[in-house]
């Protein structure tokens, strides 16, 4: 990352005073479970502390009370029961981008219910953890969508997707040619391509290597997505920020014992500094 693309990555986010909340977007959380709520939880963080102007946490009913007393009294909530709650409510909501995926529980349904969204509603669209397992082997399904996707597969989840390829740079390229996609490779020295440029990130450190973490990128990247940064920008933006957050907090606090939490509540200070360099 150059400073010329940092200083124009700033100049971006800057507030016009005339402003409110949904000139810095509303972003919609598709996430959690009853036994892994506080993933949507990290993700909404995620996106109001890289400067989301709202979000909504949707979870099904069952965990609802769970989620909300684990979540920032800012973020607002919505159940559903079908795609089609999740879909009017993007229409008519004004949601600028989504994230689907983190502690969601995987079932046979899940690849379908992502599929009528992501066929229906035309916005950048996260795919993280078991919205992204639900595609193994059939990621080619991924290429007629109507949504901006952006992908965050891991090593293992990449392997899937792409059945066992080389994890190379190369690689996520052709995958995001083919498909028609964003894909963002986490790990060390993080890959991100559109299948035609290619981002490798240097920010970041091994104490990031936490539950959780995936989260909050993936609301970063949301929130990046919704202020209309390309996918790609987005993505790359997304993880060189989510790094310097991870920087911050070993730091602070060591190599060890960071959560997903500290790097969440760095990104504002990590903002503040690039502002001022």
């Amino acid at each position: 990352m150059n400073a010329a693309e940092i200083k124009k990555f700033v100049l971006s986010l800057e507030r016009p005073k005339d402003s409110n909340k949904y000139d810095y977007g509303h972003i919609l959380v598709v996430a959690g479970s009853k036994n892994t709520p506080g993933a949507g939880v990290l993700c909404a963080n995620g996106a109001m502390r890289a400067g989301a102007g709202l979000a909504t946490y949707s979870c099904e009913e069952n965990f609802l009370t769970q989620a909300a007393s684990m979540s920032k009294p800012e973020t607002m909530f919505l159940t559903y029961k079908s795609a089609s709650d999740i879909i009017d409510f993007i229409k008519s909501r004004k949601v600028a981008a989504a994230a689907f995926g983190p502690g969601l529980c995987l079932s046979w349904r899940l690849s379908g219910f992502v599929d009528e969204i992501i066929s229906e509603v035309d916005i950048p669209v996260v795919l993280d953890a078991s919205a992204l397992t639900a595609y193994g082997g059939k990621a080619q399904k991924l290429k007629n969508a109507k949504a901006k996707l952006i992908l965050t597969p891991h090593a293992g989840e990449f392997n899937k997707l792409c059945a066992g390829k080389d994890l190379v740079a190369d690689t996520v390229k052709n995958f995001a040619k083919q498909n028609s996609l964003t894909c963002l490779l986490k790990g060390h020295n993080t890959v991100v391509s559109d299948g035609d440029r290619v981002y490798i990130n240097g920010s970041g450190t091994p104490a990031m290597a936490t539950a959780g973490s995936g989260d909050v990128l993936s609301g970063i990247i949301a929130a990046f997505a919704a202020r209309g940064f390309v996918p790609f920008e987005a993505a790359k933006f997304g993880a060189y920020v989510h790094g310097l957050a991870g920087e911050l907090a070993q730091k602070d606090k060591g190599a060890n014992g960071i959560i997903a939490s500290d790097i969440c509540e760095n990104i504002p200070y990590i903002l503040k500094r690039l502002a001022s360099e």
